[in-house]
């Protein structure tokens, strides 16, 4: 085990809830009696199709074939009736169709034994053939379909493969619960990342809030015969940023385009391809964290894609305070959602809640320019004078100033004491800037 350098500039401290949710096991929540399950879960175009209303569907089945180079399978994650395919809005996406199913029929797979695939002797194409049709997509956020990430050109040296176990979020403990309670399968999927890209070296990244499980992920690599790395990262955010995490692996902590030749994994979607590749299971469920204040029971919970997000409160014990809004993701990155009936999906990392105290406390105020904004942005921008850009609606200069460079990872808008809510306006200014340039 070693330790890795801290970022190279900017960052923040941001206060973790997350202490409940860590000391409980991962629950099962209740399967929902009504799931909508949107056909854009991923980072290219949204998936065809292949159902209609009235059409009987089992637990697993495609419902939206991979329309694309970028798009990605989805599943049908209840056995039912499909009642329609609506068209749907994500709060931070293009619209496209949702199916909605209700349950109907019995489970074919969940609750019952499964036999174990052997991988080892399969050609290559096979295996990725298998995280493919089960719609991997990168979990961790960026939702790219995972089979890209391991389909290296033949000949073509990958030197780093990194497991990221680091969190990707303040208060969220879903990475967390996954690791200490399936070590043995994201090793088992390290492996068969291993035997696609041959990598000459491997990282497990953990930060060093997870330092406890470091011996078991050790006797781990040892039982199942492997060798890997194990790094402790700075816990300071935005750590788990992938490129921010190789600039700390190779030594310097200096910020420089991830080489080509890396390939890094989250580990909740590890998890995924383990599953794909042994058990021949689509990605119709995540681990995700339920958390807030005004949450009774912070927990992490397996969720079926496509259950209204209201509906995970009260696998929580309902809510002990009013809400002033819910997040879809986490607190530094994710996205206020208008209504409690929106599906999870493969993107969400968790659900946040915020009460009305919280709410009054974040009170907007005008930019006092103090550069808190600038002092903690990772990417060397300038927050504050991007956000006037945009708000003059001058975003083709905002974008000549970095603002595609932006990974609205939300250290600006944590550390501004005006509590201007920058990720959502920077949010707001790439996609007009992409309208007015599409014309």
């Amino acid at each position: 085990m070693t330790h890795a350098t801290s970022l190279s500039r900017g960052g923040v401290n941001p206060p973790d809830n997350s202490l409940t949710s860590r000391t409980a096991a991962i629950s099962n929540a209740a399967v929902p009696s009504l799931a909508v399950i949107p056909l854009l879960q991923h980072a290219g175009s949204a998936a065809r199709c292949v159902v209609k209303p009235g059409d009987l569907v089992g637990e697993g089945m495609l419902i939206g074939k991979a329309d694309g180079v970028h798009s990605a399978n989805v599943h049908s994650s209840i056995p039912g009736r499909v009642l329609e395919v609506r068209a749907w809005q994500a709060p931070d996406g293009p619209p496209c169709q949702a199916v909605v199913i209700e349950l109907l029929g019995a489970f074919e797979k969940s609750g019952r034994r499964q036999e174990m695939r052997v991988w080892e002797s399969l050609p290559r194409i096979d295996v990725l053939g298998r995280i493919q049709a089960a719609g991997v997509v990168g979990l961790g956020g960026e939702q790219v379909p995972t089979h890209l990430k391991l389909a290296m050109a033949p000949g073509r040296a990958v030197s780093l493969l990194v497991a990221n176990g680091v969190s990707c979020e303040p208060s969220l403990s879903a990475d967390y619960a996954l690791m200490k309670e399936k070590a043995r399968e994201i090793v088992e999927a390290m492996k068969i990342c291993r035997a696609l890209l041959n990598p000459a070296r491997m990282v497990l990244a953990l930060g060093e809030n997870a330092e406890d499980l470091v011996a078991e992920f050790e006797r781990t690599f040892r039982t199942c015969g492997m060798t890997s790395e194990i790094v402790l990262m700075p816990s300071r955010y935005p750590q788990g940023n992938e490129q921010i995490l190789l600039s700390s692996l190779d030594g310097t902590g200096l910020l420089s385009p991830p080489p080509s030749s890396s390939v890094v994994l989250n580990v909740a979607t590890l998890n995924a391809v383990y599953e794909a590749v042994v058990f021949d299971r689509p990605l119709i469920e995540r681990v995700l964290t339920v958390t807030g204040l005004p949450v009774a029971e912070p927990r992490n919970l397996k969720v079926r894609l496509g259950v209204r997000i209201g509906d995970l409160f009260d696998e929580c014990g309902g809510l002990t305070a009013e809400i002033a809004k819910v997040v879809a993701g986490g607190p530094m990155r994710g996205v206020t959602v208008d209504s409690l009936d929106m599906p999870v999906t493969k993107g969400t990392l968790g659900v946040v809640a915020f009460s009305r105290a919280e709410a009054r406390a974040r009170r907007q105020w005008p930019c006092i320019r103090c550069g808190a904004c600038i002092e903690v942005c990772p990417w060397d921008l300038e927050p504050t004078r991007l956000y006037k850009l945009i708000e003059q609606g001058d975003t083709a200069t905002a974008e000549r100033e970095g603002l595609s460079r932006c990974t609205e990872c939300g250290c600006c808008a944590f550390a501004c004491p005006s509590h201007i809510p920058l990720v959502a306006l920077f949010r707001g200014g790439k996609e007009a800037h992409n309208r007015g340039s599409r014309g």
